[in-house]
């Protein structure tokens, strides 16, 4: 055998290298814990306020929920082209040490945000003072909901105006330390809630009211992160340029077209079927689309996590990097994506039964409209971390013409299928399901050839990751179908006892089929290390 020996300078930069690989690794799982606890945190929240509000007010309070946050999207479209890409702007200069280029984008995005504000206020009020006149509402419900968005929009404002400033953990690539106070704003306003619904009156508005709290505290911390994390950036007007406002917006003004026709895609869909099939149906596809939204935030949470290392290896040019850590993410969010849909999947009847017992009549209305929605979440969650290279590479209008395409069709469609008489009685199945049919045909054809195309590697590059993740989810859904059909479940015991059995199968079939062998060795090698300490 024959020994190399390698000058001893040449060592040190073996070990600095390792070091930081080793570093880089650690802060990544740092980043996922946290951001992922912080995501349960919140998700579960929503499941303890969904059943009370349904009980107490009915299905139609729900779907309200769930409506208001669809209108604070449709304003979110106006900010979409100037905060999608603040982000990337503002990390790429930072790690190129050009602290006058990020002073300059911090400040210009800030100033642009508050003159949004500020635009937004008049249509806002208006939304809120002519509520009842654009949706159906009953009589007993008016004021309270009123109230839900007026507090809905109030946030908006508010996440807003502490966009700029969350870039801090972002750009430091601390993603933990935003995650953990996010944390904190979670169990505030869980506190809140569980105040209000004790000891006054069951009202949907306060749901909005602890949300607008719980964003004020998280807007405080910010504002913290960024003096602590970029003591380089300085707060002031000397540092606003128009022109500068203008680059980002014609760069994320294709994120716009995008958050519009995503909007067009599965936006609607609530506010379509309060307006067309029924206020009580609205609530039926409200709460479905919570447990769905549940599973998208989750994995989504896990996409976002790596997004600022990525940003980094793009802004040092390192390609190689890139690509790989960009299939560690479709892996990982595949994981969680596949283990809680299958799950539902398989066991989502006897779920409901427990979470909405005042529900039972319609269990499988319920039912049904989530595995339609959940349809393209299946795909989505392999997909989701391709559309952050989009972002990154700067490349944006492609993607986004083609979403505003899908989002157009989608509506045609629906609108189509509902004007025929008889199936106009089905008609939230299909509200629910041609968005699911059409996000999966652009997901499994345009989304990863796209993604390699702006990477500028092969088109087929992410496919085997595609089909290796759907094969996986395939087997584990009727693994679950079937293990559904045979355990009874009749207690809040026996949930707990399902959930724990399918997310333990779910992640030895994921560890054994979906990770490859390397990817194998590190999982273990990380856990061992957790376990040890």
């Amino acid at each position: 055998m024959k020994i190399i020996f390698l000058p001893f300078h040449r060592y040190n930069v073996i070990l600095e290298v390792m070091k930081n690989e080793a570093s880089k690794n650690k802060q990544l799982i740092i980043n996922m814990a946290a951001s992922l606890l912080s995501c349960l945190v919140s998700l579960g929240i929503s499941f303890l306020i969904t059943p009370t509000v349904i009980d107490k007010l009915g299905a139609e309070a729900q779907g309200f929920v769930t409506m208001a946050n669809n209108f604070v999207s449709y304003a979110a479209i106006m900010a979409m082209a100037l905060n999608s890409m603040a982000g990337r702007f503002i990390t790429v200069k930072i790690h190129q040490n050009d602290t006058e280029g990020a002073n300059r984008y911090f400040n210009s995005v800030m100033y642009a945000n508050l003159v949004i504000v500020a635009a937004l206020l008049i249509p806002c009020a208006a939304v809120v003072f002519y509520l009842e006149k654009l949706v159906n509402i009953s009589p007993a419900l008016v004021s309270d909901v009123k109230l839900l968005f007026a507090t809905m929009f109030a946030n908006f404002m508010v996440t807003i105006v502490s966009t700029t400033f969350s870039t801090a953990t972002f750009a430091a690539n601390r993603l933990d330390l935003s995650a953990l106070r996010t944390i904190e704003s979670q169990i505030l306003k869980a506190g809140l809630l569980v105040a209000a619904f004790a000891f006054l009156p069951i009202r949907v508005s306060y749901i909005g009211t602890a949300t607008l709290l719980s964003s004020v505290y998280l807007f405080i911390t910010y504002i913290h992160y960024t003096k602590k994390l970029l003591p380089q950036i300085e707060v002031s007007r000397r540092h606003f340029r128009l022109k500068t406002v203008l680059e980002i917006l014609s760069a994320g003004v294709w994120n716009t077209v995008m958050r519009a026709g995503q909007a067009l895609t599965n936006g609607l869909n609530t506010l379509i079927t309060n307006l067309w099939v029924g206020k009580a149906e609205s609530g039926y596809v409200g709460t479905a689309t919570t447990i769905v939204l549940a599973v998208n935030t989750l994995y989504e949470t896990i996409a976002a996590v790596f997004t600022p290392s990525l940003t980094i290896s793009f802004a040092k040019d390192d390609k190689e990097e890139l690509v790989s850590g960009m299939k560690s993410a479709m892996k990982l969010t595949g994981f969680f994506a596949n283990i809680p849909l299958c799950y539902i999947l398989g066991f989502g009847i006897s779920f409901y039964y427990m979470w909405l017992p005042s529900q039972r009549d319609i269990i499988d209305v319920y039912y049904l409209l989530t595995v339609l929605i959940m349809l393209g979440a299946l795909i989505g969650g392999a997909i989701s971390p391709l559309f952050n290279v989009y972002t990154i590479v700067n490349k944006l209008k492609w993607n986004s013409l083609v979403t505003l395409i899908m989002g157009l069709l989608n509506v045609g469609i629906v609108f189509v299928l509902l004007a025929i008489p008889t199936l106009r009685p089905y008609g939230i199945y299909f509200i629910t399901g041609v968005s699911s049919v059409l996000g999966i045909i652009k997901n499994l054809t345009f989304t990863p050839m796209y993604a390699a195309h702006c990477l500028e590697i092969p088109k087929k590059t992410f496919y085997p990751t595609i089909f290796r993740y759907i094969a996986v989810t395939v087997f584990m859904g009727i693994l679950f179908l079937i293990l559904g059909s045979i355990i009874p479940t009749t207690s809040w015991l026996m949930v707990i006892v399902d959930i724990l059995i399918c997310g333990v199968l779910g992640s030895v079939i994921n560890f054994l089929f979906l990770f490859e062998k390397k990817e194998r060795a590190i999982f273990v090698d990380t856990i061992a290390k957790v376990l040890r300490r």
